[in-house]
């Protein structure tokens, strides 16, 4: 339970403004149960709107910070190593980073699905 001084702000959605404890009692607010949502504002509890799924645009921006973060070191370090005199063993790890790449992606397109149309 979060009990935080507060009024109400919108009726129809339950959100309100918060504010703290001495200013609160100074302006005559009360204490009400809220939650904190992923919009950064306060709803009653059990009031919260539930987070949009995010657009295909949304998606594209989280792949490519993904992809950036995630794929691209490898790629490097696998064109490091193709720089490299080509003994079985770089030829090995080639292959092993290029399977962890192929994973990263995989795992990369579950996380950020693009919505369905």
């Amino acid at each position: 339970m979060t009990l935080l001084y507060s009024k109400i702000k919108d009726e129809e959605t339950k959100e309100y403004e918060v504010i703290n404890q001495e200013e609160a009692k100074k302006l005559g607010w009360e204490q009400n149960d809220l939650e904190f949502a992923y919009n950064g504002k306060f709803y009653l509890k059990g009031c919260v709107p539930e987070k949009p799924a995010p657009t295909k645009e949304e998606q594209e921006k989280n792949r490519e910070e993904a992809y950036s973060k995630e794929v691209d070191p490898i790629t490097c370090h696998i064109n490091r190593l193709k720089d490299e005199e080509q003994t079985p063993e770089i030829e090995a790890e080639i292959e092993e980073l290029k399977q962890e790449r192929a994973e990263k992606v995989e795992d990369i397109k579950a996380r950020y699905p693009y919505p369905v149309e």
